[in-house]
């Protein structure tokens, strides 16, 4: 399993940001990038919200960006990746890319605000659903096994609702899934594992592994 980033001493946070017609700047989330590959460059994830120790500092830099984008006419939704470096004095921030479109982060951001009707506080870095209770998530669309091929979207949501691994729309917390056209055939799909804790978010993934593990063994 990957393990988050942030343990580390350099990160990959990104925020993300909206200029809308009138001119006016938002930054919607901030995320931990989980990457791997050979040169660990690939997105494979996400933690949401980036962790507390400089969600506030990367919202701001990221906005400042944003506003210079509103210059040059930018509009939309578009996203700011960051390499950041832990030093004596604190965290050190540098703005690698700037995405001018959706991105991986975005779709996982917008279910979780369709699910819980919440909403998500710039000043704090965090989210909040209509009974002020703070969510957060870890996203992937890149949960795959071979012995998860010739399941059917069917057979997923069976073994999620026997496992309590669904989504609940009372408690608003679960994991939801997507990409799931795509289970079949190579084995893959995506997740937005929705918890009240970055710990029990990120448990839900690892919960979905091992259930699905358990369930396809006979392959």
């Amino acid at each position: 399993m990957w393990k988050r980033l942030w343990k580390e001493k350099k990160t990959s946070p990104s925020v993300q940001c909206r200029i809308n017609p009138l001119g006016e700047v938002d930054v919607i989330s901030t995320h931990d990038q989980v990457l791997a590959g050979e040169s660990g460059q690939v997105f494979v994830g996400a933690h949401f919200p980036a962790d507390e120790a400089y969600r506030a500092e990367v919202g701001a830099l990221g906005k400042c960006i944003a506003e210079e984008l509103k210059k040059e006419g930018v509009l939309g939704r578009f996203s700011i990746d960051f390499i950041s470096v832990k030093e004596k004095e604190g965290w050190k921030h540098y703005a690698i890319e700037i995405n001018l479109r959706k991105g991986g982060t975005t779709h996982p951001f917008l279910m979780l605000q369709f699910l819980t009707n919440g909403h998500y506080d710039e000043a704090t870095g965090m989210f909040e659903t209509p009974n002020k209770q703070q969510r957060y998530y870890f996203a992937s669309d890149n949960l795959q096994r071979e012995s998860y091929k010739g399941l059917s979207p069917h057979d997923l949501i069976d073994i999620a609702m026997f496992h309590e691994l669904h989504f609940d729309g009372a408690t608003h917390k679960g994991v939801m899934f997507h990409m799931i056209g795509a289970l079949s055939q190579f084995g893959k799909m995506g997740v937005v594992c929705i918890g009240e804790s970055p710990e029990e978010a990120y448990s839900f993934y690892t919960k979905t592994f091992e259930v699905l593990d358990a369930e396809t063994a006979w392959r």
